[in-house]
């Protein structure tokens, strides 16, 4: 580790809410364009809502291995930026980007696997078209969001978050412009609902690419932080990348392929518990979300903690998050609760009588989400700290214990048994309050405090300097 150590950056309540807003806003902007989605194609038919959710998130669950695997580039970022070291950072960024581009392949080819995933899946046929039809143009458009993805922790992991905000809801403002063309058939476009809300993800997502690209490769950034290398493979970083960030791609991984299968458990219930679950999980993002921009910020500056050896200034983040996250997670409880019929409004479609049980349904579920809405913002904040160190290996192997045998076993039993679909939301309420004291229990044991995730010390050629001061960028 470098001599001297960098100067401790502000992580209180107020530090942090400065680092984590703008990517609380990027979040917030990816919550914006689920959100749009799920209301629009409500409005569309019952059978494209119903789709959305499943196909969506079967889709987010192959991208999430390459996703948790090259996105952990950011604690990498984060670490090379608190040991000093700007001219590790850009190369770091691009064995990401190499596993982005591989991801984005297979992913393409898993497309052809939709109409066998969702016959599986076992939902209503109607539903299993449009399920087939949103999965494969996401999956053959995968390639931008993951490689934007990775692009992004270049800024993130350095802290300077406003780069990340403005780019991400540059993207968000095109997804939901381009929905309202190409769900509805508007300003002379053909009307392709489902097809039309994936085209419109993709494209944005590559605009949001395009943009981050430019950034990147700036003559500044080349100088600084080495973004454009003589060699952008280097085959020692890629196998220390691998190493921490496969148990993260494989975590991330499951625990959604868990919550599809939840999702997936719901819909073989009936078309009304499915479309229900997608309007109550929908408005539970825009908590998530948010949520999980506040996690990042406390992973960077765990990183940055962990790099530059100031181990208070990493504890000192956590509670600043805890404490966040605990206050905004209740008051949006407190507001699923009390103002439900108004957070279900924008779903309605009007002149539907039969949309009535559907409604009454979403109402119910959202009670659930209410009552595990706290466990869920200590588990977020908790598995960032410990993972923004390289505790990467634990978060593996008890994410699969918790999601698969708290989860998806119990659910399976459940359903086999007959029992109703409440018992299942039960089961999940259970899951998520045992995650968040596990992952708390975790981080108080302080293993993270130990743990490093870049090498010690200068490598051959990297240039004289590193290691110097390198004040953090606030953008």
């Amino acid at each position: 580790m470098n001599s001297v150590k960098r100067p401790a950056v502000d992580a209180g309540v107020w530090g942090l809410l400065r680092l984590a807003m703008p990517l609380i806003l990027a979040s917030s902007g990816h919550a914006i364009r689920m959100l749009s989605d799920r209301i629009m194609l409500a409005h569309y038919s019952q059978d494209a809502i119903a789709a959305a959710m499943p196909a969506g998130l079967t889709c987010f669950t192959l991208m999430a291995f390459f996703i948790g695997t090259a996105g952990y580039v950011n604690t990498f970022v984060a670490q090379y930026t608190g040991a000093e070291r700007p001219a590790r950072v850009g190369l770091a960024v691009w064995q990401g980007l190499y596993l982005s581009l591989l991801g984005g392949i297979l992913i393409a080819l898993a497309g052809w696997a939709g109409p066998a995933i969702f016959a599986w899946m076992g939902h209503a046929a109607s539903v299993q078209v449009e399920q087939v039809a949103y999965f494969k143009v996401l999956c053959w458009g995968s390639a931008p969001a993951l490689m934007l993805s990775t692009l992004l922790t270049f800024w993130s992991g350095r802290g300077h978050t406003r780069t990340v905000m403005a780019i991400e809801l540059t993207g968000a403002a095109a997804n939901v412009v381009l929905n309202w063309f190409l769900i509805f058939g508007h300003g002379g476009c053909p009307r392709l609902g489902v097809v039309g809300a994936a085209l419109a993800t993709v494209i944005s997502s590559l605009i949001s690419l395009l943009i981050a690209a430019v950034l990147f490769l700036r003559p500044r950034e080349r100088e600084r932080f080495g973004t454009r290398p003589a060699r952008t493979f280097d085959a020692e970083l890629m196998r220390r990348l691998l190493r921490f960030g496969l148990p993260n791609g494989v975590q991330f991984m499951l625990d959604l392929a868990a919550f599809n299968l939840f999702i997936a458990l719901l819909g073989r219930v009936g078309v009304v518990e499915l479309e229900a679950a997608n309007m109550a999980f929908s408005l539970n993002a825009v908590t998530f979300i948010p949520l999980f921009g506040l996690g990042v910020s406390v992973s960077i500056l765990v990183g940055q903690g962990v790099g530059a050896g100031h181990l208070d200034q990493a504890r000192r983040a956590v509670r600043s998050a805890v404490i966040l996250a605990l206050v905004y997670s209740a008051a949006m409880g407190a507001l699923f609760l009390l103002a439900t019929d108004w957070t279900l409004a924008p779903f309605a479609r009007p002149n539907d009588p039969a949309q009535g049980a559907v409604m009454a349904t979403a109402a119910r579920a959202m009670r659930f989400i209410a009552a595990y809405l706290v466990f869920d913002a200590l588990y977020i904040i908790y598995s960032h700290a410990i993972k923004g160190a390289g505790d990467t290996r634990f978060a593996m192997i008890m994410g699969l214990a918790l999601s698969w045998g708290t989860l998806v076993l119990p659910c399976f039993v459940a359903v086999h048994l007959g029992c109703s679909v409440w018992t299942l939301w039960r089961l999940l309420v259970v899951h998520v309050m045992l995650a968040g004291v596990v992952f708390g229990l975790r981080y108080r044991a302080g293993h993270w405090s130990r743990m490093r995730v870049v090498e010690d010390g200068v490598v051959p050629g990297e240039p004289p300097g590193s290691g110097t001061a390198l004040a953090l960028d606030r953008g």
